[in-house]
């Protein structure tokens, strides 16, 4: 893809990523919860300008890891939006296989992102998944 190059996270991403959230309403993740507290991710550019990132998170079975949390630039509507986002998830995966996992999802409950995949083959779980936490957790589900 051209002009994209998609690279780890940094630490100065974090001026923007948490800003990213704020202006779709969330609260960022807290750190303590992302991997590497944060930086094990990667960040698509275009022609330098930050678009989209996400987390791995890969376990120490090192059979399967997963991505979550990713997050993009709602200001950015340029026409190749979706194939950035592709992009990250395909270097995402990359990585993931060339670390020797042999199986790694995403995670999402964006309607237009999920829609948008099954009109590319990718195979999508039909059943939803909840998240089960204990009443003293302090994040928010």
């Amino acid at each position: 893809m051209e002009n994209v190059i998609v690279r780890p996270l940094r630490e100065e991403d974090y001026v923007f990523i948490d800003e990213w959230w704020k202006a779709i309403g969330k609260t960022p993740p807290p750190r303590k919860l992302l991997p590497e507290d944060g930086l094990h991710g990667l960040m698509a550019c275009k022609g330098g300008k930050p678009i989209v990132c996400t987390y791995l998170y890969l376990t120490n079975a090192r059979s399967f890891g997963y991505c979550d949390y990713m997050i993009s630039d709602v200001s950015y509507r340029e026409k190749d939006r979706f194939d950035i986002v592709l992009e990250l998830m395909n270097q995402a995966i990359g990585t993931a296989l060339s670390l020797g996992y042999e199986d790694f999802w995403f995670i999402t409950k964006n309607k237009k992102m999920l829609e948008k995949c099954k009109s590319l083959g990718v195979k999508i779980s039909e059943e939803p998944y909840y998240l089960i936490q204990p009443k003293n957790s302090k994040k928010e589900i």
